[in-house]
């Protein structure tokens, strides 16, 4: 059986989208010809793909497991293209996804890569940085090929590796600061709060909400109080400093993707770096 292109290309963007009406717009069909296509794609295939709600729709056990086979089919063609637009077969290309959070994504897995982007200009990377809570998602709708957590993703088809850790110390500002005041990213931010409880510290504790790991970091470098950040960052600042660098408390890195029959040249050199590079960085 031979499956449809144009019915691939609609299952695809309305996995992506999540919403009949963005997905239509973006292949340029109206709304009944993407209900259509897709309900021609379950027919032929005699599974249900997506369960329908007010929300939107969401992927049932088969949409995934066709997802997986859309991202690996679109990154082999991308491959291929890449090749063959070039004329340098001996180099990598395509399109290659990654999302993280805000402390790794930059500062530890781009370095990383470095020696792959340089060596492989027809490659296109995009990052992506998102809040830990919305991470896995962008995983499972296809949105990214491998994504960053600080924790093990226990999900069936995913594969976990530990690529490190990141040291996480009370960090002021090398001049001084607010000492009781601690900076987090909001409110749901429980980092602070667990440092303080490894490090026995006691007294009066007053939070303020700055965002995001910049955010955080700007505010310490003003003097407006302390923060726990992650010790490969600041580590060659001039204008901050770990109080106690001693005193730590761990978090791991683990690298996720999902498991596939086939990976491309491009996708296995990105793990493989990232898998043996990314501890210099941390």
């Amino acid at each position: 059986m031979t499956l449809s292109s144009n019915q691939l290309e609609a299952f695809s963007w309305l996995a992506k989208s999540g919403h009949f009406t963005l997905a239509a717009k973006r292949i340029g069909v109206t709304q009944s010809a993407l209900s259509q296509r897709i309900s021609k794609l379950e027919d032929e295939l005699e599974t249900t793909l997506f369960i329908r709600d007010r929300a939107g729709v969401q992927l049932t056990e088969s949409g995934l497991e066709l997802l997986r086979y859309c991202q690996a089919k679109e990154s082999l063609e991308a491959e291929f293209v890449g090749r063959l637009r070039s004329g340098a077969n001996d180099q990598l290309a395509g399109k290659i996804r990654i999302c993280g959070y805000s402390s790794v994504i930059h500062s530890v897995i781009l370095p990383a890569l470095e020696n792959c982007l340089r060596e492989n200009p027809n490659v296109q990377m995009i990052l992506a940085s998102k809040e830990i809570s919305e991470i896995s998602s962008q995983l499972q709708r296809g949105e990214a090929d491998f994504i960053l957590l600080d924790y093990r993703l226990e999900r069936e088809s995913v594969i976990s590796h530990r690529i490190g850790e990141e040291k996480l110390v009370l960090v002021e500002r090398t001049k001084g600061n607010i000492a009781n005041r601690f900076l987090d990213h909001d409110e749901a931010d429980e980092t602070t709060i667990r440092y303080l409880k490894h490090a026995k510290f006691k007294g009066a504790v007053e939070r303020h909400y700055l965002d995001d790991i910049p955010g955080v970091i700007a505010g310490v470098e003003l003097g407006l109080g302390r923060a726990v950040l992650p010790l490969h960052m600041i580590r060659d600042s001039k204008s901050l400093r770990a109080i106690r660098p001693e005193v730590y408390l761990s978090s791991p890195v683990y690298l996720h993707y999902y498991e596939r029959p086939y990976y491309s040249k491009l996708q296995q050199r990105v793990s493989r770096d990232l898998m043996s590079r990314s501890s210099e960085y941390l």
